[in-house]
């Protein structure tokens, strides 16, 4: 039978909704009895509930009203309150957020039996709260939860519950986590875990990300951050290969922790030895470790302190479905020691060429290689560089007599930046036929971001040639 009203299509209703605001939806809501029906779950779909910080002005709606529409809840936030909501149980509940920021330990105790009170849930994020030492054991029987988000939080001597927990994860996040006491995964394995993000972990009982990695046989997305010099140390079990699409590295790491991830093997000697792409596919890398070179599709490893110099030159060399890169410090002369580019399906290039003094001869090479990153949408060169022992680079210049003509094949190419700090004294410079040898060449340009000249004057000469083509 067909619908007497299009309001009656559920996907029209849905397109409608998606163009309003909430407070539109309140008053769709009071039109009419038929259109309360229809609008009404929109309205319960989302909610933010709870108090602000001075703990007594509510957030969202009330417990009378949030009991009375619980059932049509999927997504729930919580703001500095727990018990008045953990009574309830919420049938259709997706996505709970916990956030007990600005409240006393004492004060931020969850004792919501999750595993029976939100039997869809998929998605848990806790916020410096304090679970009972029995929360994780009924957490790790909870029948749909595949994404785990924890923050500013403690995990106590229950981490063998929590690891069970982990085992039915698809997605892990943790940031300013400290793992107090307890014993490593030992013989778990985690077939389910695709994407770990950790950020600031504190690991008081051993546990090292390398045992991690090695137990999740699928996982795919990997993003750290350490804030001093960490170490994964040796692992304990022996895993599959990994095969990451998205690796982001932010912090300091040791050479060897960079080894392990990259999977480099030593010689007799103890020189490190690296696949080289021109080997006819012989690889060195043992096969507890395997190679993730194939796979890798977005790697940012800009913020990495102390990465080594010869890794960049080995993801351009032997990454075939990469698509986004991020890094600096890259010595131009590493690079042109190294084979060809296997890259082209490179989108994002955000990258700082470093060249030795006398080394200029080198420039239209480094871009007569990205040349070959037909693919290219978005080019951002970074125009300051120091080591560590203060040593200062020179960069790789955006001009013409550099070899900036061979990029005309970048024609996919809609944003550059130019990203030069505030007086820096090594700017781009570029020059009016620079500026005009862009606009000619690189058809869908649509934005330049950065210093283009140390003169002011003619800066500005130079960007009203952008802004008369609506770049």
């Amino acid at each position: 039978m067909a619908p007497k009203s299009p309001m009656e299509i559920q996907e029209v209703v849905e397109m409608v909704v998606s163009h309003l605001k909430k407070e539109d939806v309140k008053r769709c809501i009071l039109v009419s009895k038929s259109w309360r029906d229809v609008f009404l779950p929109y309205r319960w779909l989302n909610v933010r509930a709870g108090y602000r910080k001075d703990g007594i002005q509510p957030i969202g709606p009330g417990r009378d009203a949030l009991c009375n529409h619980r059932h049509l809840i999927w997504s729930l936030i919580l703001i500095r309150e727990i018990d008045e909501f953990s009574e309830y149980d919420y049938s259709y509940l997706g996505r709970l957020e916990i956030n007990m920021i600005g409240l006393k330990p004492r004060n931020n105790r969850l004792n919501m039996n999750l595993a029976t009170k939100t039997p869809m849930l998929v998605n848990l994020i806790l916020v410096n709260v304090v679970v009972p030492l029995e929360f994780w054991d009924t957490l790790s029987n909870h029948p749909r939860l595949k994404r785990l988000h924890l923050d500013s939080m403690t995990i106590h001597d229950e981490s063998a519950a929590f690891w069970r927990t982990c085992m039915k994860l698809e997605s892990l996040q943790m940031e300013c986590v400290i793992m107090e006491v307890g014993d490593r995964p030992r013989d778990m394995v985690f077939h389910r875990l695709r994407q770990l993000m950790l950020n600031i972990i504190h690991w008081r009982n051993g546990i090292f990300l390398s045992d991690l990695m090695l137990r999740s046989p699928m996982l795919e997305s990997l993003e750290y951050r350490a804030l001093r010099s960490e170490t994964f140390l040796e692992p304990t079990a022996s895993g599959s290969c990994l095969h990451l699409k998205k690796l982001h590295l932010h912090g300091c790491f040791e050479e060897e922790d960079l080894n392990f991830l990259f999977k480099r093997v030593r010689d007799g000697d103890g020189n490190n030895v690296y696949l080289e792409p021109y080997r006819s596919g012989l690889d060195t890398v043992s096969e507890t470790f395997g190679s993730h070179y194939q796979s890798l599709v977005d790697v940012d490893l800009h913020d990495c302190v102390k990465i080594s110099r010869s890794i960049v030159p080995d993801i351009l060399c032997l990454c075939p479905r990469l698509e986004k890169l991020q890094a600096k410090n890259v010595l131009a002369c590493g690079v042109m020691e190294r084979g060809p580019w296997v890259c082209q399906q490179l989108r994002e290039l955000r990258i700082q060429f470093c060249f030795e003094i006398f080394e200029e001869d080198l420039q239209p090479l480094i871009f007569e290689r990205l040349s070959t990153l037909v693919r290219l949408e978005q080019l951002t060169l970074d125009y300051c560089s120091f080591d560590r022992y203060e040593k200062q680079y020179d960069m790789l210049e955006c001009r013409l007599d550099r070899g900036l003509g061979r990029l005309a094949s970048l024609q996919q190419l809609t944003s550059v930046w130019l990203d030069t700090p505030i007086g820096n004294w090594q700017n781009p410079n570029l020059s009016m036929e620079d500026v005009m040898w862009m606009v000619e060449n690189w058809k869908g340009l649509k934005k330049v971001v950065g210093y283009l000249n140390w003169r002011q004057d003619l800066a500005a000469q130079l960007r009203s040639v952008f802004d008369s083509h609506g770049i």
